[in-house]
């Protein structure tokens, strides 16, 4: 597995290029099927799980599924310190997402009861879920900072932030002895996607600005919706664009990558899956990709890219 190394003065952890996401874990009375899942994955090599405290909040009956689900198996299995768990608090309410909460009282509130949930004292990496551009970087670092100190996370990062807002906090963290921001969680995948397709703009998306950013500094990122949500993989086997649900990623550009998918599956014979994480895997910077999978055998396929790089006419190929 390809694996980027986060270090502090404190911890180190060889974060994996292929990372299991879990926010599609929505009952609390269907451990049996999410512990096979779970399995499978560490089965492939697997060591990292992304959650979230807002996980499955907006179903009835919903809140606290995914954390749970991972705390109890973690509790079965007695392999907490074999594994990697990220998750992301300071979301806004499902109803309002232009309010904020990214107070000091409402990111502490996340973070302890996450980890109440997941029944463990610490977390590896702790996400703020979106931002606040309004709020200064001075008033979000040092909470962070406190929740290292503490031992609550052992990393800090931030998902769907721009890469302008992450040098401005860790200039400031820099300049003030703190725990900087070691890691970024945005929408990133082979298929094109313009502001327009995405439908929420709190969300950040991978473009040409972000990307040289990354590529520059060498900053390591987690990429959600890393196969488009199934887009190349439903399609290359055959299924009409009416019954992809998440219509936002049909577009001409991306129909044109459908095709150079659908080629080199061909001459490397390998499934789609594997093409679309191996080209996060080629990037310049390291890309852990959060996957999702509801079966056992999708888990399987997925982990065949673990190991996956392209070469330049490759990746040429892919984007043109």
């Amino acid at each position: 597995m390809i694996t980027f190394t986060l270090k502090n003065d404190k911890y180190t952890l060889e974060l994996p290029s292929l990372t299991y996401g879990t926010a599609s874990f929505e009952r609390h009375d269907m451990d049996e099927t999410y512990f096979e899942l779970l399995d499978a994955y560490v089965k492939a090599g697997g060591t990292c799980l992304d959650t979230a405290r807002t996980y499955c909040s907006w179903l009835e009956d919903g809140l606290d599924t995914s954390e749970g689900v991972i705390g109890r198996w973690m509790k079965a299995r007695g392999n907490r310190k074999d594994m990697i768990i990220v998750t992301k608090g300071g979301h806004p309410n499902h109803g309002d997402m232009y309010t904020s909460r990214l107070s000091r009282e409402e990111i502490e509130y996340d973070i302890n009861r996450s980890l109440e949930v997941l029944g463990t004292d610490y977390v590896d990496i702790f996400l703020l879920h979106r931002d606040d551009e309004s709020i200064d970087v001075a008033e979000i670092m040092p909470v962070l900072n406190d929740i290292v100190k503490s031992g609550k996370a052992h990393f800090i990062g931030v998902s769907n932030w721009k890469t302008s807002r992450i040098e401005k906090a860790n200039k400031f963290a820099l300049e003030n002895g703190m725990e900087p921001i070691r890691i970024s969680q945005i929408n990133y995948s082979l298929a094109h996607l313009s502001k327009d397709m995405l439908g929420d703009d709190t969300l950040v998306s991978m473009d040409s600005t972000e990307h040289a950013w990354y590529a520059k500094n060498n900053f390591p990122v987690m990429a959600f919706s890393p196969q488009a949500k199934g887009f190349f993989s439903k399609l290359a086997k055959g299924e009409s664009v009416k019954n992809i649900i998440e219509g936002q990623f049909v577009s001409t550009a991306n129909l044109a990558r459908l095709a150079k998918v659908i080629k080199l599956c061909k001459e490397i014979e390998k499934a789609p899956a594997v093409v679309v994480l191996g080209y996060l895997n080629s990037q310049p910077f390291f890309v852990s990709s959060v996957f999702s999978a509801s079966k056992v055998w999708q888990i399987e396929e997925d982990m065949g890219a673990q190991d996956m790089v392209f070469d330049k006419n490759i990746m040429s190929s892919l984007e043109l």
